[in-house]
């Protein structure tokens, strides 16, 4: 609520208006039928989203009218002609219930016309019937300076920073984004009130430095600095604002270092665990997804393990590779089962492991799939496959093909030796050529 003395807040809550007249009676209703006593939520839903009707807009605008200039009369017709300006017990329920209202969001209060109608005494209320219009320094004056009360302004300056902090978590999360919104800083206002508009400067001053020292966690920092006079000592500021600013924004680091830490090595669990998932996936013939769409059925047969050796001199990243062919009718799958174990790699990562066929000496038989792996992690064994469809019959007495294993060897981290990158773009990628495999039409029966 923006800016309600927080006993008259509480009062509100409590305190039961009597009904005992029928303007409490009325009162009473109105407040159940705009929802302000029944909880309302205060934030906006998907009727909020509809076309707007001005006929039923102006419908609610008068009944909200009507509720305040009853709380109003309410008010006034408790006083006693020699009251000073004092609050009987029951307009004092009557004015808390007032301020309830002005500071409630949902209000359609028709500020402007309320607030010629308010008694000259009203400061409070004429404070929040200013901030709803937008005037916030108008309303800071008259709590600070006619009211004499930095506790209320700041009251006032903390509800509008709740209010803007819940608009911008909702427009994020509409939005899907962390980046907060633009906003002026809800505290600003206050500060210059404070140094401009109170007639003892130094006293000015010392509540401005109280409101950066109060609310240096929320107040634009470097703003509210250069709105304080030139000649105000860096000792004044100091002790109260500087130093525990310096030290908040030191603990803001240090949090978000060990947040980002745990958030990184969540990650690395979690792809290191989506890894694990993708080699048994692929670890055998009849368990990979893509394989399993063809419909190939049990192969005719496959030939013993063999172990792959480079045309030419292999790089020092070279893993171990074992090829298996499984043989069908129209088709020839060939399984390379690769482990990373080369020394030279220093424990890292290899991605985007590929087993490609890059040239047959034969029209009928031709690589139509390849299923890589996503990561190899160091000493561990992974399959990966090619798909090559043939037709046996046609094929010229024995067909050869120039294959190739492809790999990127990740880049790391240097404190968590985990990689940067789970799959290729981070590092450096090697084509390594291999032995020729040959094919002959007699496989397929």
């Amino acid at each position: 609520n923006l800016g309600i003395d927080s006993s008259l807040s509480e009062m509100s809550e409590k305190a039961v208006l009597p009904l005992e007249t029928g303007r409490a009676l009325a009162v009473t209703y109105l407040e159940s039928a705009i929802g302000i006593s029944t909880g309302r939520p205060t934030t906006k839903d998907a009727f909020d989203a509809l076309p707007s009707d001005e006929t039923i807009e102006e419908r609610e605008a008068n009944v909200h009218d009507e509720l305040s200039y009853l709380l109003l009369e309410g008010i006034v017709t408790e006083r006693g002609d020699n009251d000073n300006d004092q609050d009987t017990e029951l307009g004092k329920i009557y004015r808390s219930k007032l301020r309830q209202l002005l500071a409630w969001p949902l209000a359609k209060v028709r500020s402007e016309r309320l607030l010629s109608s308010l008694p000259s005494s009203f400061l409070q209320e004429k404070a929040l019937l200013l901030g709803r219009l937008g005037r916030h320094e108008d309303a800071l004056k008259i709590l600070y300076c006619d009211l004499q009360s930095l506790d209320l302004a700041l009251q006032y300056c903390d509800a509008r920073y709740e209010q803007q902090k819940a608009q911008e978590d909702i427009l994020r999360f509409k939005r899907g984004s962390s980046r907060s919104e633009t906003k002026d800083c809800s505290y600003l206002p206050l500060v210059r009130v404070a140094l401009e508009s109170d007639q003892d400067s130094d006293r000015g001053t010392t509540a401005a430095i109280q409101v950066l020292a109060l609310r240096s966690n929320a107040i634009d920092r470097a703003a509210a600095l250069r709105l304080l006079p030139e000649n105000v000592p860096v000792s004044a500021v100091a002790r109260p604002f500087l130093i525990p600013a310096l030290v908040d924004s030191e603990s803001q680091i240090r949090r978000l270092t060990v947040t980002a830490a745990l958030l990184r090595a969540k990650y690395v669990s979690l792809k290191q665990q989506l890894t694990e998932a993708q080699i048994k996936s692929q670890a055998s013939l009849h368990a990979v997804p893509q394989l399993k769409s063809l419909n190939l059925g049990d192969p005719l047969h496959s030939s013993k393990p063999f172990k792959a050796r480079p045309a030419h001199s292999a790089s020092l990243t070279f893993p171990e590779v074992m090829i298996v062919k499984h043989f069908f009718p129209r088709h020839l799958i060939i399984q390379a089962k690769v482990t990373n174990n080369a020394t030279s790699v220093d424990g890292r990562t290899l991605g985007d492991v590929a087993f490609v066929v890059a040239e047959s000496s034969e029209e009928a038989i031709q690589p139509t799939l390849q299923v890589p792996l996503k990561a190899l992690p160091y000493r561990s064994t992974g399959s990966v496959w090619c798909v090559l469809s043939a037709a046996p019959q046609r094929i010229d007495g024995m067909a050869v093909l120039t294959c190739e294993l492809r790999y990127t060897v990740l880049a790391v981290d240097a404190t968590t030796g985990a990689p940067l990158s789970f799959s290729g773009g981070s590092g450096r990628i090697y084509v390594e050529e291999l032995q020729d495999l040959e094919v002959q039409a007699a496989h397929f029966s």
